[in-house]
């Protein structure tokens, strides 16, 4: 009985083995359930907080990307007492658990003046209500410090908590030095803030918490939410380096970034390729706020092609999308100048998180909803032009597109408004004059490739003229990113050319910071900017100073010149009639060529009509000093040697250079001699 049993056991194991290799993989996979997990840090995970700012009003940092301008405090040899060299601190906006550990200061810093440097000092650290405190040097040694290197102070910190709010400070204060071999300058110099002198206390603190929601698939497109919760905010995200894969291939379309009450909610896009079968994808985020903290999320999703959500195709966020991801800028500026007036037509091109903020905005006018400090509110009053089946269905439908062109085409203070709190772009700087003094303008916004909710290209088309006063300095562009700081933009890209006509000159063209084409030909004047991926923070500008005088356009300077080297030529030849020409000629080429290479390469036409002039007044010093030509003198004497005959007066020729010279008068046959 017992044996039957254990046959009938053993046959049902095997039935079972055998039914489960049976089971096709690709359904054993979909079968795997997808586990929604949250990665948090850094209570485990060192963390450095970068010293930013004045010493006076300094603050902390975990964004590498903020290291920008060096700032540097110095304790002279002379000062007694203890001095505070700063204090720098920041708002922690997460709350949870810090643990037991040694912090660690270190900031650079340089001896000037002395050998070296014996220092006494002293950091104190604040969470919240709780402070510690540590001096620099091991066993309480103090250092010597000499040359140039990083004074690193230990301070423990016992575990606690922190709360949303709390402020984490850091101080650093002198107690005393002691300078070795010291000069009337000595002193020891503190500097932070740059990539070259980057200062930071390092410890662990709950940073962030991340977690990647369950994927959705609409029409083709599967997205990607991942909620990133940091009293940091939206910062978080766009201060940071991330990427998103999946299968382990990076997606490059761009993500769109909506603000949460607690930071950021980032969706990927994947659009699925038409081979695409349904089952258990793997996807990982990794987000970077400083290099060596690399903060890894992963996630299996199940993924089924056939599912649609609907939505057109497109993912639309609940709330008014970020602008802080950093989008690339394009300016093109196409210019005609014609004496007294300039016209132009500018073309202000962006993608990526601008593009998705300028589109959502577009389908959300008349929405009452909006947060207070949106600037789409401004356009509520247009909201009755704008159908009611077309508000917030995942487009921008012509009335919405019509409505933002009358708005900005309205008055010069909308435009301005729209461009410099909704894009951050100074647009009196792409112009080149306040768009209250614009003659006809007209506005066009172009939507690319689609209408749909999404990060492609959108171009706004200016088309306007205005004129120009002689001999004050036009602006023909300068840095026009309003607000640097504010991350809306990373990357910006120019393309500029401006022409004249025939008898219209630009005069003297001036930039600071930025390279540029100038060439003037005959038939037209033009200046060439064309710059790429420059700095969102970089200074530059560029003028031009027109004349109004005709004398220095292209034509009538060309002809003035051309008529001035020829009257040179002339003149030339007729000082040095009896003289070598050669030296005159050579004059009046040399500074005819050297003023058609001054005036090619564009430079001020009173350079150019100066060196004519001087070709013109350098011919008469240059033909009396000239030697006499020797094939004159030849001429001259083989001309003018003739002899009267004394007794009948007949002129007779001499045609012999000998002497003394015996010839036959031809009038009287007397005999004659020339003695010289």
């Amino acid at each position: 009985m017992r044996a039957g049993q254990n046959v009938k056991t053993l046959a049902l194991v095997t039935l079972l083995f055998v039914s489960f290799f049976s089971v096709p993989s690709y359904a054993q996979d979909s079968q795997i359930t997808p586990i929604e997990e949250t990665t948090s840090c850094c209570i485990d995970t060192d963390l450095n907080l970068f010293l930013l700012d004045e010493s006076s009003n300094g603050r902390l940092s975990p964004f590498e990307n903020e290291l920008s301008d060096e700032y540097s405090a110095t304790v002279s040899a002379w000062q007694q007492g203890e001095i505070e060299v700063g204090s720098w601190e920041v708002i922690w906006g997460s709350e949870g658990i810090y643990p037991t550990q040694t912090w660690l200061f270190t900031i650079p810093y340089e001896v000037e003046g002395a050998v070296g440097v014996t220092i006494n000092s002293t950091l104190d650290i604040r969470i919240g209500g709780s402070f510690y405190s540590g001096n620099a040097g091991p066993g309480g040694v103090e250092p010597f410090l000499n040359g140039a290197g990083e004074l690193q102070i230990s301070v423990d910190v016992s575990s606690g908590n922190v709360n949303d709010g709390d402020k984490v400070e850091v101080s650093l204060s002198v107690n005393s030095l002691l300078f070795s071999n010291p000069t009337a300058d000595a002193g020891l110099t503190f500097s932070w803030g740059s990539d070259d002198s980057a200062a930071k206390v390092t410890g662990r603190m709950p940073l962030v918490d991340i977690k990647i929601k369950d994927a959705s698939v609409t029409s083709g497109l599967v997205y990607f939410p991942i909620v990133v919760n940091s009293g940091f905010d939206g910062d978080m995200w766009s201060l940071s380096s991330g990427s998103f894969s999946l299968q382990g291939t990076p997606l490059t379309l761009s993500p769109i970034a909506t603000p949460l009450e607690s930071g950021v909610e980032v969706t990927f896009v994947w659009e699925m390729p038409d081979e695409t079968q349904n089952g258990i994808y793997t996807t990982e985020f990794i987000i970077s706020p400083q290099s060596g903290l690399d903060i890894v999320t992963s996630r299996s999703h199940e993924i089924n092609v056939e599912d649609n959500n609907g939505g057109g195709g497109s993912y639309y966020p609940s709330s008014e999308p970020l602008r802080t991801s950093g989008s690339t800028v394009n300016v093109e500026v196409d210019a005609k100048f014609e004496g007294d007036i300039i016209q132009k037509k500018i073309e202000i091109s962006f993608d990526s998180a601008m593009s998705q903020w300028m589109r959502w905005g577009m389908d959300n006018i008349g929405n009452t909803s909006l947060d207070s400090n949106s600037w789409w509110k401004n356009l509520n009053s247009y909201s009755d032009s704008v159908a009611t089946s077309n508000r917030n269905n995942g487009k921008v439908d012509n009335d919405e597109l019509l409505a933002l062109t009358s708005h900005i085409s309205g008055s010069s203070s909308d435009l301005k408004s729209f461009m410099q709190s909704g894009l951050s772009l100074d647009i009196e700087s792409i112009i080149g004059i306040n768009p209250v003094d614009l003659g006809t303008t007209s506005y066009e916004i172009d939507m690319g490739g689609t209408r749909s909710f999404a990060a492609e290209k959108i171009t706004i088309i200016i088309d306007t003229s205005y004129s120009v006063i002689s001999n004050e300095r036009q602006l023909l562009i300068e840095d026009f990113i309003r607000n640097p700081t504010n991350n809306y933009w990373k990357e910006v890209n120019i393309d500029i050319e401006i022409e004249t006509t025939m008898l219209a000159g630009l005069g003297p063209v001036s930039a600071e910071n930025i390279d540029f084409n100038h060439r003037r030909w005959i038939f037209l004047e033009s200046v060439q900017i064309k710059e790429e991926q420059m700095e969102e923070d970089s200074d530059f500008k560029i003028e031009f100073l027109p004349s109004g005088n005709m004398a220095f356009s292209p034509l009538i300077s060309a002809m003035i010149s051309v008529f001035a080297l020829c009257v040179a030529i002339a003149m030339g030849l007729f000082l040095t009639r009896k003289r070598s020409s050669v030296p005159s000629l050579i004059t009046v080429i040399a500074l005819g060529g050297l003023s058609l290479v001054v005036y090619v390469l564009g430079m001020p036409m009173q350079i150019v009509l100066a060196i004519v002039a001087s070709s013109v007044l350098l011919v008469f010093p240059i033909s009396l000093v000239s030697p006499k030509s020797a094939n004159d003198n030849r001429s001259t004497r083989k001309r003018g040697q003739r002899i009267e005959c004394p007794a009948c007066g007949t002129s007779n020729p001499v045609e012999s250079n000998v002497r003394p010279l015996r010839l036959e008068c031809s009038g009287c046959d007397v005999m004659l001699r020339i003695e010289e």
